[in-house]
């Protein structure tokens, strides 16, 4: 563990712990206040690829396991954002197109190439790795929020449905759909109770599907179960090998436009 002697809003300082993996450009970021309790459970045995799902098993569950195996004392349970875009005729966005939706007409600067341990964020306003998957887009943030921001969301969603999951260290979050440049369904994701007032649920399956493992209460990680809904709703998966890869990204020095 490593500690970080903070500075918050008020201007007070605060001295907080970490994991020893977390990435030194998240433990500085402002937005990285206190850490929180894991979800508690019993042990897990190391991350496998392995996508294989018994017939006896309830759509999703595997997924979930491999989400918990990789969470497990890992940075990536610190702070992320998330988000996945499936279009409708079948065909991937632009980076230019990812760019002009993701920035809301602001200012902003396509990369083309990056490894995420480079410092590729720095003094950035917002940034994004971006990868494709077939006709997919995923966006990756570290300590971001801007993919699951509702504006964002919605720009992404135009001719195409777009999914995101986002939490930060102090547990605040979000699990958000967008459809048609319209924004559905944005929930939190640790109380599932709640879901049911949400009047278009029913317009996402696999949340409601996978509601049981977000009852942290009984011991489920609702971060794990979060990212799992995200792959069994567009198949694309969050992976270690991810972030080996080296990826084009954007960035901007303005805030995203609402």
């Amino acid at each position: 563990m490593s500690v970080q002697q903070r500075y918050t809003a008020t201007g007070s300082a605060a001295f907080v712990t970490a994991p020893d993996d977390v990435p030194e450009r998240l433990l500085m970021s402002p937005c990285f206040v206190s850490p929180v309790c894991e979800d508690p459970e019993l042990p897990v045995p190391e991350v496998t690829e392995s996508h294989d799902m018994s017939d006896e098993r309830p759509a999703g569950v595997d997924m979930y396991r491999y989400y918990r195996r990789l969470l497990k004392d890992h940075w990536l349970g610190t702070a992320i954002c998330w988000t996945v875009v499936v279009p409708d005729n079948g065909e991937p966005l632009t980076l230019a197109e990812i760019g002009e939706r993701v920035s809301g007409g602001a200012n902003h600067e396509i990369h083309e190439k990056a490894r995420f341990e480079d410092d590729y964020s720095d003094e950035a306003a917002w940034a994004m790795l971006v990868g494709q998957s077939g006709p997919m887009t995923e966006l990756f943030e570290d300590n971001g929020y801007h993919g699951v921001h509702p504006p964002t969301l919605s720009r992404l969603s135009v001719g195409a449905r777009a999914y995101s999951v986002y939490w930060n260290v102090n547990a605040n979050n979000s699990v958000a759909f967008a459809a048609d440049g319209e924004l559905l369904l944005m929930v939190d994701a640790m109380y599932p109770e709640a879901w049911a007032q949400e009047p278009n649920l029913a317009r996402w399956p696999e949340l409601a599907v996978m509601a049981p493992h977000f009852k942290w209460r009984n011991g489920k990680s609702w971060r794990a179960a979060a990212l799992a809904t995200i792959e069994l709703t567009t198949g694309a998966r969050l992976s270690l090998d991810w972030f080996d890869q080296e990826r084009p990204y954007l960035t901007s020095q303005d805030p995203a436009s609402d």
